[in-house]
């Protein structure tokens, strides 16, 4: 008996060592790379398939959480508030006025003017980038709606200047060409699984692109769709991330450090067992 409690015992600890180290893995941020402007314009006009995209985004950034989503940037070319059908959003014109990012279930920066490039304006400063850095510290999750690579962004993704010529489709000088619009982009299965669906052709959905192999090798390994071939070839996504969204899975396979732990848990298990069959 006293040898079965042992063995009860090792596979309870090993347990809990799986459980404790769960909780002391780093917060995981997540930050996505969205080459379209149907946000911050193509909804307004009230076509279906923006304001669904944009739906699918809230859900996918806020999933359950009882906070509103941070919308950040410039009212869009037009006009008139983001708006939701299905989560709380609050406006915002500067990431400042936004205070203390961790009130929120996450952070959507606009483009400028709601279309066609990132807007640098609204991490130009130290406090801005700082706010940033320490809500990504945190595990938030971050959206850049029309991202093209500016350095400004540097801070966050881990890119040391150049990212732009890896960014395809409506960009500046230095990008990596193709076209500057496409209804060409296809959901992917990473796409579905995180709750976005196919889009019918509504007039220049994408305007970038993200190289995959450049971002991948930065930890954006998850393309929720793929970018139409005419805005670049095979290999471009035109929503990149570096990880699932709060209501999704992705295909990826376990971190380093998770495998570590169910090594070290299974191990425990063994011991206890090879201890219980020596007795």
């Amino acid at each position: 008996m006293v040898n079965v409690n042992k063995s009860v015992r090792g596979a309870a600890a090993a347990a809990a060592l799986l459980s404790i180290g769960a909780l002391v893995q780093p917060a995981q941020a997540t930050i996505i790379l969205e080459g379209s402007d149907a946000i911050g314009y193509h909804s307004f006009p009230g076509d279906v398939d923006a304001i669904a995209y944009r739906d699918q985004v809230w859900t996918a950034l806020g999933g359950s959480d009882s906070r509103s989503i941070a919308v950040i940037g410039a009212d869009p070319v037009s006009a008139g508030a983001i708006i939701s059908g299905t989560h709380a959003i609050t406006r915002f014109q500067t990431t400042g006025a936004a205070g203390d990012l961790s009130n929120y279930a996450a952070v959507y920066f606009l483009a400028g003017g709601g279309c066609c490039f990132e807007d640098n304006t609204l991490v130009d400063d130290a406090s801005e980038k700082a706010a940033v850095s320490t809500y990504l510290g945190a595990g938030g999750t971050v959206m850049i709606e029309d991202y093209v690579g500016g350095a400004e962004w540097d801070f966050a993704l881990g890119t040391s200047g150049g990212a732009v010529s890896h960014v395809a489709g409506y960009t500046p000088a230095g990008g990596a060409g193709g076209s500057t619009g496409s209804d060409h982009e296809t959901v992917t299965a990473d796409g579905l699984l995180n709750g976005f669906t196919q889009p019918s052709p509504m007039s220049y959905w994408t305007h970038q692109a993200y190289d995959n192999a450049f971002f991948g090798a930065l930890g954006f390994t998850t393309s929720y769709f793929t970018a139409g071939t005419d805005v670049h070839g095979d290999g471009w996504s035109a929503l990149l991330s570096n990880g699932k969204t709060v209501t999704g899975v992705d295909n990826s396979t376990p971190e380093p450090g998770s495998l570590v732990l169910l090594g070290l848990g299974l191990a425990g298990i063994g011991f206890a067992r090879r201890r219980k069959a020596s007795k």
